[in-house]
């Protein structure tokens, strides 16, 4: 297992408690059954959660009410933490501290300057070479101006950087998104990898969102959102998909819920992949039986007729209903 940096309480009743973040995750919330339990009324049953991946530690707000801070800002999904971060949830606070026995980072000694050059060291030698080292790097600059030009225009203006999240997939499984480096979230407000696919195939996200049921009158999006945030901790991607979606027709400003939909729905289309491919396998073996009720799932997942995993599960469905009724 995994083993990183401890979450140190340095605030609140756990004041002084160590807890070590591990690949499996630490569950924040008042919940009894949470790794890091806060008896406080400000913490949701389940708020937070932090976690290590692939060497580094990150923090994921799970819906809270009140949200989790960093260093005095808001973090409105997940971050990655460094050494010496202070986590804040409901009254508590937590610092991530170095593993047990790790040493501390020790800041770099102080350079004692160079003394006078000792008598009779030939100096005349020493500026040739800054001479012929500031002639190469301008003459590279020079190349890569000329090189940067058009034929027949001026150099073309850079276009300023678009800023980046630190996940879902992040960095959660089953999240996904251009991005400029593996791994890395998308930038902000830019679209998801199954927005773009979605576009590029004719669809309409605004027409998409409207074809979600009317939410139960006087529900508020944010009794929405806390209802979609345990339906998807319970497994029930489709449930918590359809009620961020009436939270977003609620309130079209709440961008958690975009965020949380763009990951459900990634993760939606791994399960009724992976769900259609174990039906395959068990047609295969003439499992004929487990087969069906793999594809019954699917169509269950993915209930859209112009889905094409709905069209090719009943398309299968019927195959393997044949089959088994010829045995």
């Amino acid at each position: 297992m995994e083993r990183g940096p401890a979450l140190l309480c340095t605030e609140g009743m756990l004041a002084g408690q160590r807890f070590p973040v591990t690949s499996e995750g630490l569950r924040v919330g008042r919940d009894a059954g949470n790794e890091i339990h806060l008896d406080d009324a400000g913490v949701s049953r389940q708020h937070a959660r932090v976690l290590l991946h692939n060497g580094a530690v990150w923090v994921q707000d799970a819906g809270s009410r009140n949200g989790i801070f960093v260093n005095g800002e808001r973090v409105p999904d997940h971050k990655q933490l460094k050494i010496g971060d202070k986590l804040v949830v409901g009254a508590h606070t937590f610092e991530l501290v170095p593993p047990d026995g790790a040493p501390a980072p020790r800041p770099a000694a102080p350079v004692a300057p160079a003394g006078p050059p000792p008598k009779g060291a030939p100096r005349w030698k020493v500026w040739p070479f800054v001479v012929a080292v500031l002639f190469a790097v301008g003459f590279i600059a020079c190349i890569g101006v000329l090189g940067s030009r058009g034929d027949d225009g001026p150099a073309a203006a850079t276009t300023p950087a678009q800023p980046t999240y630190s996940l879902s997939t992040m960095l959660e499984p089953g999240a996904a998104g251009p991005a400029s480096a593996p791994g890395a979230p998308a930038p902000a407000g830019s679209p998801s990898v199954e927005q773009a696919l979605a576009v590029v195939a004719g669809a309409d996200p605004a027409s998409d969102l409207a074809k979600v049921p009317d939410p139960p009158a006087g529900t508020t999006a944010r009794q929405l959102q806390d209802m979609a945030s345990l339906n998807y901790d319970s497994g029930r991607l489709a449930d918590a998909r359809i009620q961020y979606q009436q939270a977003l027709k609620l309130d079209p400003a709440c961008e958690i819920c975009r965020v949380r939909i763009d990951r459900i729905q990634g993760e939606l289309a791994a399960k009724v992949q992976a769900t259609f491919d174990a039906g395959m396998r068990a047609y295969d073996a003439r499992q004929f039986s487990q087969a069906i009720s793999a594809w019954e799932t699917v169509l269950m997942l993915a209930p859209d007729p112009a889905d094409p995993m709905n069209a090719r599960a009943k398309e299968s469905l019927a195959r393997a209903r044949e089959a088994a009724a010829g045995r």
